[in-house]
């Protein structure tokens, strides 16, 4: 396979590079570099301070809170950038769930991308990406609440049933 050809199945692939073309997806990937993680091994730590941006090339990513799988990121899905891009702490860990390779861009390279034409619609990819993530978690947010509710009304017949035996 050519370069060009693998460049093209990562742009259709890649989600952080839809819209760009193969030239930009090359000159993207050239900057960054590949790392392989084995089953289990720890990408980064929450807490710990995030200056790249991953996307799972083979094999698959699961984001931790607190020791709970909250997301399980496939070839193609991106991790890690917006601690990336706002220069804060993971606020999730990441884990390897299978062998996997990850291409990364590292903190220096993102600025200089950033710094060409090429910024705007990666940003936008970037912002299409955090949109995504933001509404499935508002829906997974109502679906919490709704049950809350629930066991909130189910808690209260059960003590109004054990005041009316009571009486």
């Amino acid at each position: 396979m050519s370069d060009l050809e693998k460049y093209a199945k990562y742009a259709k692939r890649v989600k952080l590079f839809n819209g760009l073309e193969l030239d930009e997806v090359a000159e993207i990937i050239k900057q960054g570099e590949i790392l392989h993680y084995h089953e289990g091994a720890t990408i980064f730590h929450q807490g710990q301070l995030g200056t790249n941006i991953f996307v799972v090339w083979k094999g698959s990513v699961g984001i931790y809170v607190d020791n709970d799988l909250i997301a399980k990121c496939e070839v193609g899905d991106a991790f890690g950038e917006m601690s990336a891009l706002n220069h804060r702490p993971h606020s999730g860990s990441a884990s390897a769930l299978s062998d996997c390779k990850c291409f990364v861009l590292k903190e220096d390279k993102i600025n200089a991308i950033l710094q060409k034409h090429v910024a705007t619609r990666f940003l936008l990819n970037i912002i299409h990406m955090l949109s995504g993530y933001l509404e499935a978690a508002n829906k997974k947010n109502s679906v919490l609440r709704k049950q809350m509710r629930r066991l909130e009304r189910a808690s209260n017949n059960q003590e109004a049933l054990q005041e009316a035996s009571n009486s």
